[in-house]
């Protein structure tokens, strides 16, 4: 069956592309939870970093655990039905994260949460890659590179305005209902539109170890593996360091989403007038390196912290937006 990958007389079919973004930034907002949820969930349990640190590393953990497999999966079933299948694990599991009255049931739920995480990442880009012609493909893809700040910064929005009412739960509630609701809106979008075909072909090792597949892939790992930190844990930083409140801290970490949305339009902008993938992979790795040291220096002040976040986030944008423009290439 034909699909707009390989059918120039079909048009790009947007709604889909949109769902497909928008489905990203639910799962997103599982991340974004837990930076803005970690204080209260510490203080419930009892927890210590170390043990929440684990929590919050699941996620990535389990990608890079499963990723490839689930990449082989996303091939055989089709990415529209994997996507769908790991919106719901999201959903599942965040439901069962509200309900948890302990780090055991919590740590499970982030255990079907990374699942579905895993699974909807590996899928979405796939979904935008057919349902896009050639010429509006790199757009595309630079519009799904946003998935991430723009979840974080919602639902930092939601913590900022709602969680001093609703509390950590419901949070969890918030990112349980909207994964699902995003499942719903992948379907009626993809409604009439030939499917995103599947892929029996097993892909060859050396399509993996191709030396630009590998190095994209290692600067993605350095790219999130620092992000992940600093999203993660930087509204737990504000609440001891400086004493703001859960909320106060949650609308810096949204500041610093939207900096992140920027930066990632301004990457594919750069790369639109000619700009080189490797001197803005070198460029933003020196600027996070220098943001995250104002960020974590002891004494430094809190003044100085913010902008810390804000440099990081500028330069944190590039990154993730070089390595989903490099997909068609």
């Amino acid at each position: 069956m034909a699909n707009t990958a390989t059918d120039p007389t079909r048009r790009t079919h947007w709604p889909l592309v949109v769902a497909a973004t928008v489905a990203g930034m639910a799962i997103a907002m599982q991340i974004a939870k837990v930076a803005a949820g970690l204080p209260l969930i510490r203080a419930e349990f009892g927890a210590g970093l170390t043990q929440l640190a684990v929590y919050v590393t699941l996620i990535s953990l389990v990608a890079a655990t499963v990723g490839l497999g689930f990449g082989t999966i996303t091939r055989r079933i089709g990415a529209l039905r994997a996507g769908v299948i790991g919106l719901m694990l999201v959903s599942a599991g965040s439901a069962l994260g509200a309900l948890a009255h302990g780090l055991p049931v919590l740590l499970v739920s982030r255990v079907f949460e990374s699942l579905g995480f895993a699974l909807t990442v590996t899928a979405m880009p796939a979904v935008i890659q057919a349902a896009t012609q050639a010429k509006d493909r790199m757009l595309a893809l630079g519009l799904w590179a946003t998935w991430l700040p723009l979840g974080i910064a919602v639902l930092m929005v939601i913590s900022w305005l709602f969680l001093d009412r609703i509390g950590w739960r419901g949070l969890f509630w918030v990112t349980a209902i909207v994964p699902a609701a995003s499942a719903l809106a992948m379907l009626a979008s993809a409604r009439g539109q030939n499917p995103v075909p599947r892929q029996p072909g097993r892909l060859g090792l050396g399509g993996l170890l191709r030396r630009d597949v590998v190095l994209t892939t290692l600067n993605f790992i350095a790219f999130s593996s620092s992000n992940q930190v600093v999203i993660a844990f930087l509204p737990t930083i504000l609440v001891d360091m400086f004493g703001l409140a859960p909320s106060e801290a949650a609308a810096v970490s949204f500041a610093g989403a939207v900096v992140l949305v920027i930066s990632n339009l301004m990457t594919g902008w750069l790369l639109h007038r000619g700009a080189g993938i490797r001197p803005l992979y070198i460029l933003a790795f020196i600027g996070m390196i220098f943001g995250s040291a104002l960020l974590f220096a002891p004494q430094i002040g809190l003044v100085s912290s913010i902008a810390g976040v804000m440099v990081f986030s500028l330069c944190a944008g590039v990154p993730p937006a070089l390595a989903w423009a490099s997909i068609p290439i």
